[in-house]
């Protein structure tokens, strides 16, 4: 793939010899592979993210027991990556899709200005919740009064306003810019005043929006573990209720580490290109523009991985899911039924009378012709 920013280059100004009465016929600006396949993911990502969020939210909404403070912030994840989904995705594909925006400069402004309002708000709330789940486990008496939903929910509400007043600089210097390739083209991107500005502000989001919210999370985890280390080398009191109650919320604690990790994950690798391409630390060819696509589907991608982290970590999520939507969550049925001979009045191999194999087993912890769930066979915790 060749400079752009030689004189052939996509961004290279002409100027005819002679006035052109009519416009030249530029012809179709090339697209390479990435103008389908890209599309394809992040359509793909949009309905498997918009159908599991809004599921985690349904069943919130809908079931008392779920109504729990953890359940709250996981429900502000949800609306973000919601929010992320349907507002910026799209417009995204369209950009690989297209030479040119079409939607003007308010949708400019506007799709920029909420992906970073949705980035910010998801990782703030993840560290909101790490700190819950600290308060939960090391000081659970002292918190039982303030862990409270109106709380979290007032907490959530605070995220949001910050994070639309952490990201009013790129409404404010993201702007429609007119370009050149294969005939004129119309670019929306962000304007800095300066690159040092540029600069500034992408570390800035870099630590705003990534590095210290995960250091609050790494943090709070660290001390979840070590308050857990302590426990269990000083065995509590009322030992069967309490480490009951201590196993759930380890359990709950895993799930909320699994999402942090996952989301630190995700986006590492898109925060470190576009540092590095900022610093010049890498060249900007072809090689670091297929990174660079890899890095955003993964970051997307996050929008979509939390719910089936609750679907399998966390057994409320489970069990709402299924029972909010049987037919599409099918639950394995075991059928434990008893020998013919052992029914009463029944006619079996041990019964005498019927035309049974003799190979019948009397299956003597189930005394009833009953057929068993798993989850009715093996006691929840």
């Amino acid at each position: 793939m060749g400079d752009y920013n030689s004189s052939g280059g996509p961004w290279a100004a002409t100027e005819p010899d002679e006035p052109v009465t009519a416009a030249p016929d530029w012809g179709d600006p090339p697209l390479g592979p990435e103008a389908t396949a890209v599309p394809i993911v992040f359509a793909l990502i949009c309905v498997v993210g918009l159908a599991g969020n809004l599921l985690v939210i349904y069943v919130v909404w809908k079931y008392e027991r779920m109504k729990s403070v953890t359940n709250y912030y996981i429900v502000n994840l949800a609306v973000a990556d919601v929010a992320f989904l349907l507002c910026c995705v799209p417009f995204s594909a369209a950009g690989f899709a297209t030479t040119s925006w079409h939607y003007g400069l308010f949708m400019c402004k506007f799709v920029f200005y909420f992906m970073q309002v949705t980035t910010m708000a998801t990782c703030l709330t993840l560290a909101a919740l790490s700190i819950d789940r600290y308060v939960a486990i090391v000081h659970p008496v002292s918190s039982i009064d303030r862990r409270t939903p109106a709380l979290a929910m007032a907490i959530s509400g605070c995220i949001w306003i910050g994070s639309f007043l952490l990201s009013v600089p790129v409404a404010i210097y993201t702007q429609l810019v007119e370009g050149f390739w294969y005939g004129p083209q119309v670019y929306c991107q962000e304007q800095w005043p300066s690159p040092q500005a540029e600069l500034g502000y992408n570390i800035y989001t870099i630590l705003i929006s990534y590095v210290i919210p995960l250091l609050i999370s790494a943090t709070s985890h660290t001390l979840i573990v070590c308050s857990l280390y302590k426990n269990s080398v000083q065995p509590l009191q009322n030992q069967q209720n309490e480490q009951q109650a201590l196993r759930k919320k380890k359990k709950v604690t895993r799930m909320v580490a699994v999402v942090v990790i996952l989301f630190a994950a995700c986006w590492l690798p898109n925060h470190l290109i576009n540092l590095c391409s900022q610093l010049k630390v890498v060249h900007l060819g072809y090689e670091v523009y297929c990174m660079k696509i890899a890095a955003l589907c993964l970051s997307y991608a996050n929008s979509a991985a939390n719910p089936f982290v609750y679907g399998f970590m966390g057994q409320n999520f489970r069990k709402s899911f299924k029972k909010a939507f049987p037919r599409c969550f099918h639950q394995n049925r075991v059928a434990v039924m008893m020998p013919d001979g052992a029914r009463a009045g029944g006619s079996g191999s041990r019964g005498g009378t019927g035309s049974g194999n003799g190979n019948n087993v009397n299956l003597k912890p189930f005394v009833q012709n009953k057929v068993y769930t798993v989850e009715e066979r093996i006691p929840t915790v």
